[in-house]
């Protein structure tokens, strides 16, 4: 009998991922968390500069060309051309390089100009530092792109572990090494002497994110011999069966025509960042210019630790957009988990979409739609309820990040409410790429970002407003992007979306866990107000730890009793084929 090629379930490999993505999510935060508290909110800001003129273009190398790949691999394999496959792989390897090459040098290139534009002159060092990791990056697309369409997921997820270690140990040991020894070397660099002007910001923040370029180089190289000495990818029957290879230039062809719309419209999604970065410290320099006055009056506390006057206008941009970006870090833990359900679904719904089971298809968007709203409708209205509880916990001990908690807690309360859309965008996004309508996402995205673009304009020039106007342009273009999506994902695929399954019983539960986390948070605070250990273990503090853990049970209490969950959910736990039959025994299964 001819030999049979293994792959992962959907489900199996969303979690895989998710776990590589829990890792990688907690070392990015404890890291970023570590980096604020150490060279405070104004380096953050400039660490944060730099990171949002490279995510653009790392996200294709992250998720719009593996996508393609995977896509394209699925594909193949499933009509059982595996000469195909393995031809695809070398032919992307040497696209993605290119691209690797052209995206480094137009970071280099834009860094100066992109820095002066936002009053971010310091942030210079670390954007150069960072621009050659995209090389590495982008020549692992073609490597993750190859396993994820032969639906084994743990290549690409172990070696985005190793880039967030990388990341994580590297970053740590020379930023330390820059603010113990000094900035002296950096400083007689001829190119940056003369223009950087806070040294020790600029240069701890370039250091900190250096290890973000080591990373990309050890997880490279990591996949580079993980391919190497892997020798059961396809089985030799089912090669040799295999009918012959198409020529490289067919293949190049067919990978250009599925990698532009799909990078195109992975840019366009992460060109939100940009815009986000850009438009909103463009305009903060541009009202505090004007307005200081107004702006340091909202934010006392601030003023108060920072000391910051009139003159001194563009490094109180840099502060709140640094404390802003910290916002930005928790909430978006919540659409990292999400955003591994869409890249599962890929290989899926291609395949199922090549043999036209729209059945299957059916099966595979409800399950990452519901999924993604079990996930996230809670964890946000969780962060709505304990926003400042949830800041003091990790940035209260720290004078460098305390005196803005007060202000960012309204930010990221306003975040947790629609942080669902959030989830939601990327992982339709990647079901539209599957079922080949590429350019739904553009065209959403760019309408999207529109929205983003205005709000932005309008609400953060608002002396008033300032940087709390962002939420509101995230959030339209965010809706705007998933109505639209959803709407089409329908019209092509035939699938029903069960309101009750997909919104009502999961915002039930989670409205359930949210109140009880306020009410665990509020009589444990009463109970234990004075029996303050030390500045961690505070009363608040276990007040706030406690409210979380009754808020996951009561949620998960909630969704068995209501029936949320259904036998596909729960296996893909451990021993998740066991649990599932002894809840069905009970009832406790949808």
């Amino acid at each position: 009998m001819m030999a049979d090629r293994k792959k992962q379930s959907l489900l199996n490999g969303a979690l895989v991922l998710s776990l590589a993505v829990i890792i990688v999510k907690i070392t990015g935060v404890l890291f970023k968390l570590y980096v604020t508290q150490k060279i405070g909110y104004t380096a953050r800001g400039y660490f944060a500069t730099a990171y949002n003129i490279y995510t653009p273009i790392y996200s294709i190398a992250l998720a719009g060309l593996p996508t393609a790949v995977a896509k394209l691999v699925a594909e193949k394999a499933a009509q059982g051309r595996y000469r195909d496959v393995k031809s695809l792989f070398s032919v992307s390897t040497g696209l993605f390089t290119l691209l690797g090459v052209l995206g480094t040098v137009v970071i280099i290139l834009l860094s100066y100009p992109y820095s002066l534009s936002v009053g971010s002159v310091n942030a210079l060092p670390a954007v150069l530092t960072v621009a050659p990791s995209l090389l590495f990056c982008c020549i692992m697309s073609g490597y993750r792109g190859y396993y994820q369409g032969l639906r084994n997921m743990n290549p690409s997820a172990v070696s985005q572990v190793i880039e967030a270690a990388g990341k994580l140990i590297f970053g740590f040991i020379f930023m330390n090494v820059v603010l113990t020894i000094g900035v002296e070397f950096a400083e007689s660099i001829p190119v940056l002497r003369d223009i950087v002007i806070d040294a020790s910001s600029a240069y701890s923040a370039a250091a900190a994110i250096s290890g973000v370029t080591i990373g990309s180089v050890i997880a490279l190289f990591y996949i580079i011999i993980k391919r190497r000495f892997d020798k059961n990818t396809i089985p030799k029957e089912l090669y040799e069966a295999s009918p012959e290879s198409e020529s490289r230039k067919a293949l190049r062809k067919q990978l250009l025509a599925l990698a532009l719309p799909i990078a195109l419209s992975s840019l366009v999604f992460n060109l939100t960042t940009f815009i986000d970065s850009w438009t909103i410290q463009n305009r903060l320099l541009y009202v505090l210019d004007g307005n200081f006055g107004v702006i340091a009056d909202m934010y006392p506390k601030i003023i108060e630790a920072t000391g910051y006057i009139a003159s001194q206008a563009d490094e109180l941009k840099s502060y709140l957009f640094g404390a802003y970006d910290t916002v930005l870090e928790i909430k978006n833990i919540i659409p990292t988990f999400t955003i591994t359900l869409g890249l599962s679904a890929i290989p899926v719904l291609s395949e199922a979409w090549v043999r036209k089971d729209k059945k299957a298809a059916g099966r595979a968007i409800s399950s990452v739609l519901r999924l993604t709203m079990l996930i996230s409708l809670p964890a946000g209205l969780g962060l709505f309820v304990l926003a400042k509880e949830i800041l003091v916990l990790i940035y209260g001990r720290n004078m460098n990040t305390a005196p803005a908690i007060d202000d960012i807690a309204p930010i990221l309360m306003a975040y947790g409410i629609s942080v669902c859309f959030l989830a939601l965008a990327q992982p339709v996004t990647n079901m539209l790429q599957a079922v080949n309508r590429t350019d739904v996402p553009v065209k959403s995205m760019a309408l999207g970002a529109t929205v983003k673009i205005l709000a932005n304009f309008i609400l953060v020039s608002i002396p008033t407003i300032n940087i709390q106007g962002a939420v509101v342009g995230s959030f339209l273009c965010n809706l705007v992007m998933v109505i639209y999506g959803l709407i089409v994902l329908r019209k092509e695929t035939g699938s029903k979306y069960d309101i009750r399954t997909l919104l009502l019983k999961p915002l039930f539960c989670s409205v359930l866990s949210a109140v009880g986390a306020y009410a665990v948070n509020g009589i444990c605070n009463y109970l234990m107000r004075g029996y303050d250990i030390n500045s961690v273990l505070s009363a608040g503090n276990i007040s706030t730890v406690l409210a979380v853990f009754a808020a996951v049970l009561i949620y998960a209490v909630s969704l068995l009793l209501t029936g949320s969950l259904q036998r596909s959910d729960i296996r893909m736990l451990p021993k998740g084929e066991k649990i599932a039959k002894v809840l069905e025994k009970y009832g406790l299964l949808g």
